[in-house]
């Protein structure tokens, strides 16, 4: 990752971004609910989209036995 921008708007960096998906975002709507990325001119929608592609099968991993362990 390298950490730049990718919302020039609101300043919302690729590490802030891949964190919110890492929690469990999986939307371009979850993420400006979030951050605010993609709510200002909307040129970044579709790098949070390809974002969301590269590490949302990756925050699933996560969370899923994440919760397994919970119900236990």
């Amino acid at each position: 990752m390298s950490g730049g921008n990718i919302c020039v708007c609101y300043q919302v960096t690729e590490d802030e971004i891949v964190g919110w998906i890492r929690q469990g975002v999986t939307t371009v709507k979850g993420l400006g609910e979030h951050c605010n990325a993609g709510q200002g001119c909307g040129d970044c929608r579709e790098m949070l989209e390809e974002l969301l592609e590269d590490f949302g099968d990756a925050a699933d991993d996560e969370i899923i036995p994440a919760v397994s362990r919970a119900r236990q």
